[in-house]
């Protein structure tokens, strides 16, 4: 708690400068703050990489960005009344206020790290060598991490690792992505032999940090053999690091995760210092939360039968009792009609007009139901990853619950992707994935009669295990558009109908097909399944994409009048 404290304290600091600071891209600011004898000794320089580090809060605070990714610009949840919204429905612009908003937050956290790394030569004679160079590796990460998204988001942008003299100066023309992908991995595999395994104080930045989110960024943009290399790295130094998977998979994402060995990079949440509002876009209207962000009926499909089959093959899948004989992940990442959540009994069909408390007492009219509210929750089922039962039950909507940008099983997930791509299949690659499945079980990796081990050393069949092993294990953590993105099937799991639950699970005898790609057709069943008609969110009920122009987000409008006004000319993205 002490550590927690220091690192709270610090990032205070950091939001009381920001609140006096000028809102990027005025690329004028990059310039700020300019006092001469600033970055003079250790600690100013360590205050300015704190305010380095606050770029990642900025871009995670309250609700962060990969929860509206997942739900409102992915196949795999529903947001309402936020612009992600538009995004899924295909009905973004140029002048779509959240591509605005994310372009200036990455580009903030890039001119903070470019401002320290350019300035804090002048305390170079000052500051022990070792502790200049993690300072230094720091900021690089932090920018590869704001330039990893952007990159993702925007595909080609400006490439600025400089402190401008002059708003013209900064105004640079687009680099393309894969330039900008050779600078991020230079960095960070600079960046992670200056970096210490671990840290005393929890949250900052370590050797394998650097190296996973290298490995991400690798895989991102095809570089199997350095993504391949990098997440081995990582596992390399496992045990010395101290990373190993949480036992337990719901509660990695609830209060008892928090510290955990498995986070390799979170955005710390405490009370009295900065809190997110998980409770209010992820929880029950029963309990005083709003359900913005829902999951849909193809990410419940998605989960595998418990023999390790897809849904619309395995024997034991019972459409009238479709959550049982699950992959435990789907319980415990989705609240599912009749089970145990904040003390009562979760119920969304739109004829269940009042809920139930566990003891079976009646708590009222069911706000959860379509009937009821109009909205309620409007696929059927709630998010329970990052939801935070301990404050539904008192009806409060803040949350201490940090987020996490980075995590062991990614790499693990990451290592085996690339080998698969490679066509290195060995049997490293089959552990690195039974040990995510094995943990989602609760059993060892050994025990394969506990769990569906992961046997075929087939490359056809491994590529579809690991984009599903990845859509489920990763589900509402950011990860599914750029997934579908890299994977070039965003054109066909997009441009659908959202479905809810089975209204009626009973006499329900209808499956889905799921085909190799891991898209959940319900043409032949759609009959089962409830759809929502209501005219209040008319964006979340059919996803439009154009394959022609939906792979990359629009350059903000505001950006390219910006360069307009300096005579300079930015390119926007095709279909803009």
């Amino acid at each position: 708690m002490k550590n927690y404290k220091k690192i709270f304290i610090l990032l205070l600091i950091a939001l009381t400068v920001e609140a006096c600071e000028k809102q990027v891209l005025d690329l004028s600011s990059l310039t700020e703050p300019v006092d001469a004898t600033f970055f003079s000794n250790e600690q100013e320089v360590n205050l300015a990489l704190t305010g380095v580090y606050n770029s990642l809060i900025r871009i995670s605070y309250d609700v962060p960005y990969q929860l509206h990714i997942d739900n409102g610009y992915s196949d795999i949840g529903i947001s309402r009344g936020c612009d992600f919204d538009l995004a899924g429905a295909g009905a973004q612009s140029s002048s779509t206020t959240i591509f605005q908003t994310m372009y200036a937050f990455y580009y903030t956290g890039i001119g903070r790290a470019n401002n320290l790394l350019q300035k804090m030569k002048r305390a170079k004679n000052v500051i022990p060598e070792n502790d200049y160079l993690q300072i230094r590796a720091q900021a690089l990460v932090l920018r590869a991490y704001s330039y990893h998204y952007l990159t993702e988001f925007f595909g080609d942008v400006p490439y600025i690792n400089f402190i401008a003299s002059s708003p013209k100066e900064g105004l640079l023309p687009r680099t393309a992505k894969s330039t900008i992908a050779d600078s991020m991995l230079a960095d960070l595999q600079t960046a992670s032999l200056s970096l210490p395994l671990t840290w005393s104080d929890r949250g900052r930045i370590t050797k394998g940090t650097a190296l996973g989110l290298r490995a991400r960024i690798a895989l991102y943009n095809g570089r199997y053999a350095e993504a391949a290399a990098s997440a081995k790295a990582v596992m390399d130094i496992e045990g010395t690091a101290g990373y190993s998977l949480y036992p337990d998979y719901q509660k990695l994402f609830q209060h008892d995760g928090k510290g955990c060995s498995e986070q390799m990079l979170v955005v710390p949440f405490k009370n009295g210092y900065l809190t997110a509002s998980y409770g209010e876009v992820l929880g029950s209207r029963n309990k005083g939360s709003y359900s913005v962000m829902v999951p849909t009926q193809s990410m419940v499909d998605s989960y595998e039968a418990s023999d390790g089959l897809p849904i619309d093959e395995s024997p034991i899948y019972n459409p009238s009792n479709p959550f049982q004989n699950r992959d435990p992940r789907l319980k415990a990442s989705i609240i599912t009609p009749q089970s145990v959540w904040a003390g009562f009994i979760f119920e969304s069909n739109p004829d269940s007009l009042t809920y139930r408390y566990v003891n079976g007492t009646s708590a009222g009219s069911n706000q959860d139901c379509t009937k009821v509210t109009g909205v309620g929750a409007f696929c059927g089922y709630l998010w329970k990853k990052y939801d935070d039962e301990g404050l539904q039950t008192i009806k409060q909507l803040w949350s201490e619950i940090d987020f996490c940008l980075l995590r062991y099983a990614e790499v693990l997930l990451t290592y085996a992707e690339a080998k698969i791509e490679l066509g290195e299949i060995d049997a490293s690659v089959l552990n690195a994935i039974n040990r995510v499945r094995a943990r989602a079980y609760g059993v060892n990796v050994t025990d394969i009669g506990s769990y569906p081990a992961i046997t075929t050393m087939d490359q056809t069949k491994l590529r579809i295990i690991i984009r599903r092993e990845r859509e489920v294990e990763l589900a509402n953590e950011g990860f599914r558009l750029f997934d579908i993105r890299r994977w070039r099937i965003a054109e066909k799991v997009m441009p659908v109908p959202i479905y809810g639950r089975i209204l009626d699970e009973k006499h329900a005898t209808l499956i889905p097909n799921i085909d190799e790609d891991g898209f959940v057709s319900y043409d032949a069943v759609k009959r089962q399944y409830f759809l929502n008609t209501s005219t209040r969110f008319p964006n979340a009920q059919h996803r439009l994409f154009n394959k022609l122009r939906d792979y990359l987000c629009p350059i903000p409008q505001a950006e390219i009048d910006t360069y307009k006004g300096f005579g300079v000319t930015l390119e926007q993205n095709p279909g803009y």
